[in-house]
């Protein structure tokens, strides 16, 4: 099975797991994915429990999502972004004052 494919949706990742996976795979597996995406996707975990039908959020975070492959270079991006950078504003000069001469 190609582990690397990318799918447009989640419905046609699914169905290639079920039409390709041979052994091993179980249903409950997809449940582990399904977190994971979500999770890594962006949605925020108290929905992704409910969604789950879990009563603690440790459960979905600890036993159902999986670090991705490439989370360290998600982790780098996410802090090379220089909008995430505060640099306070130079303060506003008087049009009117100059800079002494030999400071």
């Amino acid at each position: 099975m190609d582990q690397s494919a990318e799918f447009i949706t989640e419905r046609a990742a699914v169905t290639h797991v079920a039409r390709e996976a041979t052994g091993g795979l179980r249903f409950h597996d997809l449940r582990h994915s399904y977190a994971t995406w979500l999770v890594t996707d962006g949605v925020p975990i108290n929905l992704v429990q409910r969604v789950m039908g879990h009563e603690q959020a440790s459960t979905t975070l600890n036993r159902y999502t999986h670090t991705p492959d490439d989370y360290a270079d998600r982790v780098r991006r996410t802090f090379a972004d220089d909008s995430l950078t505060f640099e306070p504003p130079e303060p506003p000069q008087d049009p009117d004052e100059s800079p002494e001469e030999g400071s």
